[in-house]
């Protein structure tokens, strides 16, 4: 640990009496820290595993759900002393991010767009590109009628189907998924949001499966599409913890997901209906020829980097 870590650990000794608990966090009996020497520690003592800027945003993120106050009110009791449960709170904290774990799942907490999503190691932790995807669908069908039914494909943390439900209320969502794990934390995110979407376990790669789905209007989805060969150039944080049943396609064949996807679009997408779809850059000419061949049009999007990162198909 470096220097600031270890001022902390003989401060918090010396002023405070320490006794070890079973948890191996250290119980003190007076507060030690200030919020400003807290945030100050935790950056400096993350920089070790990322960059200064990703170390401070993860900073603010704990100490945010640590203080309850969002950077501008810490700032303005940056002397304000920690309590013994904050202390704690943020040795586990600490403990946990110098492990790798990424901070949503330290934290149970991720946001898409402006919602708060439970999530764990079962799901996938909602990224920007796919709250592109979402925007994209909610303005495409902004004169849809109501009762318009929408299928997302390997929902996850639900984060995509409870996003559309808070945007569109007189739509009919559908969150399907291969992981029970995974539609249990749908379920719970379906709850804290306040939506009513209905949750069904399918593996998509079994045909029987798929004929047995609904007829829809609209299908979203963002398959597993990073080939298996690639896991060891990923960031340890994500190919540590994050689950590689959304995560990762075939090496023989990338695009597998896509491929399914689009056969379930051609069975069970109504009169007028279209896919959305988040792509893999890499493989955008490779998914947008086999559509193409399939009789699809398509619309292609750009993200905010500027890659292919989108599709609309529709027949």
């Amino acid at each position: 640990m470096n220097a600031d870590w270890e001022r902390f650990s003989l401060i918090s000794k010396i002023l405070a009496g320490c006794e070890v608990m079973d948890c191996n966090l250290i119980h003190c009996k007076f507060a030690s820290m200030t919020i400003e020497e807290a945030n100050r520690l935790l950056i400096s003592t993350l920089t070790e595993l990322y960059d200064e800027r990703e170390a401070s945003s993860i900073s603010s993120l704990v100490m945010e759900r640590l203080t309850g106050m969002p950077k501008s009110l810490r700032v303005l009791k940056k002397t304000g002393p920690f309590s013994i449960n904050q202390e704690e709170l943020f040795q586990y904290y600490l403990s946990e991010l110098m492990k790798f774990r990424p901070v949503q799942y330290v934290l149970g907490e991720a946001w898409f767009g402006p919602f708060s999503f439970f999530v764990d190691e079962n799901v996938l932790i909602p990224r920007p590109e796919t709250e592109e995807l979402v925007d994209w669908l909610i303005k495409d069908t902004s004169s849809m009628d109501s009762g318009t039914s929408v299928m997302d494909i390997g929902t996850g943390s639900g984060c995509i189907a409870v996003y559309i439900k808070k945007k569109r209320k007189d739509f009919k969502v559908t969150g399907l998924d291969i992981s029970a794990a995974a539609l249990e934390i749908a379920h719970k995110n379906s709850l804290l949001n306040e939506t009513d979407i209905q949750l069904i376990l399918c593996d998509i790669r079994d045909p029987e499966q798929r004929s047995g789905l609904t007829s829809v209007d609209i299908i979203i989805s963002n398959p597993p599409y990073i080939p298996e060969k690639q896991k060891e150039f990923l960031d340890r944080h994500v190919r540590d913890f994050e689950p590689a049943l959304a995560l990762y396609a075939p090496n023989e064949d990338p695009i597998l997901y896509y491929k399914i996807v689009g056969e379930i679009a051609i069975q069970k997408l109504l009169p007028g209906g279209a896919a959305f779809l988040e792509i893999h850059h890499d493989f955008s000419k490779e998914i947008i020829e086999w559509y193409e061949k399939k009789g699809f049009s398509l619309e292609l999007k750009k993200d905010f980097s500027g890659n292919n990162r989108m599709i609309k198909a529709f027949i």
